[in-house]
């Protein structure tokens, strides 16, 4: 027999909601065969300066793969420049840019022990209308991607749904 613990508390506990204003999100959409050529391209925009808040990748269908880069608005023209270099358009590779947009994220003392965290931040933005662009989870932490104008007001739907200190 295995017994298993779960720490559940009324309302979710956080240590509170943090916002990074003024981003761009470059989505990337390439086949698994040029990840090399993209890994390399990607590490080369670190000599350019361009430094990311958040890195994001999944599976795309086929054998692709979708990269999302939230990077600071102002290295937008640099980015789109490298990007053109290294795309190859004939094979399907693309790239969109989203922006402005802004990022909210936060983490808790129990995150990695217990179920329903992230569906509950869904729950709390979603019926006020909140778009959230991307987002990405760990054990202890859930970052959001946002339409700009949206982060102060997404902190006030998750202040309803979590503690705050």
């Amino acid at each position: 027999m295995e017994t298993i613990a779960v720490y559940w508390e009324p309302k979710i506990k956080t240590y509170g909601f943090q916002d990074v204003l003024g981003l761009s999100l470059l989505e990337l959409e390439f086949q698994s065969e040029r990840l090399p050529e993209w890994g390399l391209g990607i590490y080369e925009m670190g000599n350019l300066g361009i430094n990311f808040e958040l890195v994001l990748v999944q599976a795309g269908g086929e054998q692709g793969l979708r990269v999302h880069l939230l990077f600071e608005r102002k290295w937008e023209k640099r980015l789109i420049n490298h990007i053109s270099q290294v795309i190859l358009g004939d094979d399907g590779e693309t790239f969109q840019i989203t922006s402005p947009v802004e990022l909210i994220y936060f983490f808790g003392p129990h995150f990695g022990d217990r179920y329903g965290i992230a569906d509950s931040a869904f729950m709390a933005l979603d019926h006020k209308d909140i778009t959230i662009l991307a987002t990405g989870c760990s054990g202890s932490a859930i970052y959001l991607v946002l339409q700009e104008g949206m982060a102060q007001r997404a902190k006030v739907l998750l202040a309803e749904m979590f503690e705050v200190p």
